[in-house]
């Protein structure tokens, strides 16, 4: 085993263990190394998604609130409007008539 380098003491390995036990053992080399840090860094990124997505909601809620206020005030002004042009076609003039 000396003489033969990493070659032959993989070989060895091989034939004493058996071909799947030496496939099983590099699969589970790899889990619990390299898919472990994989993982890692996903549940990472998902943790900063998560983060980003609350703050888009909220900034979504914010603007919704904005537009119902808009639309409330434009509710009113409407309001006034036809108070306005109804008053007018009465004769009713609260408001100074540019026109006359």
């Amino acid at each position: 085993m000396a003489n033969g380098g990493w070659a032959s003491a993989a070989s060895d390995i091989v034939v004493r263990v058996g071909f799947p036990v030496v496939v099983a053992a590099v699969l589970l080399w790899f889990l619990l190394t390299e898919f472990t840090k994989d993982m890692g860094q996903i549940s990472l990124r998902m943790s900063e998604n998560a983060v980003a997505i609350e703050k888009f909601t909220a900034m979504q809620n914010d603007q919704l609130t904005e537009m119902k206020a808009h639309t409330q005030e434009l509710r009113e002004q409407t309001a006034m409007m036809k108070a306005w042009v109804a008053a007018k076609k009465r004769g009713e003039y609260g408001l100074q008539d540019p026109q006359r």
